[in-house]
């Protein structure tokens, strides 16, 4: 007689079968809308590969992992897989995959109760983004791996995601194909294990090299276009900064330092102040160029103070905290007079209203506003507000701790940035209510500014 488990697993096959076409919809839905997410520049995504789960893997799968014992019916059985439909999303390289994750949080803005996050372009597809990214697996290696959800019929297929690079996904098939398909014995297993280990190791260090050659190619292709682009205008702009900063310190305080990781800021905020934030043209860009080259003829004297004459507000706490430090800083700190004295003569407003559009930028770079607005969304809105207005004080405050213009260079932002969405992350599966965040208020806080101060006075090599 044969065993009940088999029965049951023969059976959740039969309605897999019964349902195989709404899988194959759903695939063909998915796939379509991962390769045109929003926000991802041209070419970091070379290509989007889907599948519908076999029926021998899922025979497997519901075998292996006792789906027989821990479900309640065979279509319990089958509604649970979390990879029904497998999504893998390919990029160039290895640093992309930790970008285009990122990316999908613009896309997956909505909260929905149940933790996961809605598509603002397609709302039956459903992602669970509060799993830790990224992914330990069995083998050591890390990997972007994220469960999701299609609503087809007023009923969910799940579906896993994965982002993987070139030689990520070539490793993968590499591991498929040659070692878990391997059913044989090996005498030496530990040795065999290294020698993966180092093999990967090796794919890593291809990785890098290729970006290495794909980045000069494209710089040697830009070189040979006409007109100018986005990458080119910011790296012509911080060149242009980092010249103008050098003559007009020499000029008035007799000697100069560097300027460079000032410059890549300041261009990188002209940027998206002057160009993202309006209506902007190739030709603009030049023009403001042009303007920039008259600065030269003009007098700038560095050791001039800046006033302060109005009185521009917000209630933004971040902005408001950071921005009343720099205030202080103007004419006390020359690292942050020099600075400021550049932005304002490159901008046409007072010098408290670019000091406050500045901080904003910051600010949205570090906290992505439409991610944190969907934070702790199950508190009353009032005292999610609370909550989101204290962790951004407290990230001003960490950063004005630290005491050091490093806060505004960008391998800085970029680790501050990724610091804040995990203690968010850490902070969210804690606090349910505003008496759980009064519990750890204080505690927070200290970590935090600990923490972020720590992160800026980090020293690293240029």
């Amino acid at each position: 007689m044969e065993l009940d488990l088999f029965q049951f697993i023969d059976e959740a096959v039969r309605l897999y079968d019964l349902h195989h076409a709404s899988f194959e919809y759903a695939e063909g839905v998915l796939k379509e809308h991962f390769s045109s997410l929003p926000g991802i520049p041209e070419g970091d995504i070379v290509a989007v590969f889907s599948r519908v789960k076999g029926r021998e893997s899922l025979r497997e799968k519901l075998l292996r992992n006792k789906f027989y014992l821990t479900s309640k019916s065979p279509k319990d059985a089958v509604t649970s897989l979390s990879d029904l439909v497998g999504i893998t999303i390919e990029c160039r390289f290895i640093r992309n995959e930790t970008e285009i994750y990122h990316l999908l949080f613009k896309d997956f803005s909505e909260p929905n109760e149940d933790g996961y996050a809605i598509s603002l372009t397609n709302p039956n597809i459903l992602l669970n983004l509060g799993m830790p990214q990224p992914q330990l697996q069995r083998n050591g290696f890390a990997i972007y791996r994220i469960d999701g959800r299609y609503r087809f019929n007023d009923q969910y297929i799940g579906f896993e995601l994965q982002i993987k690079s070139l030689v990520h996904r070539f490793w993968s098939e590499i591991e498929h194909e040659v070692v878990y398909k391997n059913q044989e014995m090996v005498r030496n297993a530990r040795f065999m294990r290294k020698m993966l280990s180092s093999i990967r190791d090796s794919l890593d260090v291809v990785d890098h090299q290729l970006e290495t050659v794909y980045t000069e190619m494209m710089m040697e292709s830009r070189e040979a276009e006409i007109g100018i682009d986005e990458r080119t205008f910011k790296t012509m702009l911080a060149s242009s900064l980092n010249e103008l900063f050098i003559t007009k310190m020499k000029e008035s305080v007799g000697f100069s330092t560097s300027f460079k990781n000032d410059s890549e800021i300041l261009a990188q905020y002209i940027y998206i102040a002057d160009f993202l934030m309006k209506d902007y043209s190739e030709t603009r860009m030049i023009e403001f160029l042009e303007n920039l080259n008259e600065l030269e003829n003009r007098p700038i004297d560095l050791r001039t103070k800046l006033i302060v004459t109005d009185e521009a507000e917000t209630d933004d706490a971040f902005v408001r905290t950071l921005s009343e430090y720099f205030l202080s800083m103007i004419n006390v700190d020359f690292e942050w007079h020099a600075f400021f004295t550049i932005l304002c003569e490159l901008q046409s407003g007072s010098v408290k209203a670019d000091i406050l559009q500045f901080t904003s930028v910051i600010g949205s770079l570090l906290i992505q506003p439409k991610w944190f607005s969907g934070k702790f969304s199950e508190l009353p809105d009032e005292d999610g507000k609370t909550v989101r207005d204290f962790f951004k004080y407290v990230l001003a405050r960490g950063m004005i701790h630290s005491d050091s213009i490093h806060m505004i260079h960008e391998p800085y932002l970029l680790e501050l940035m990724n610091y804040f969405w995990n203690i968010i992350e850490y902070a969210e599966q804690r606090i349910h209510s505003i008496d759980d965040f009064e519990d750890i208020r204080d505690a927070l806080q200290e970590k935090m500014v600990h923490e972020i101060s720590g992160i800026l006075r980090k020293p690293r090599i240029s």
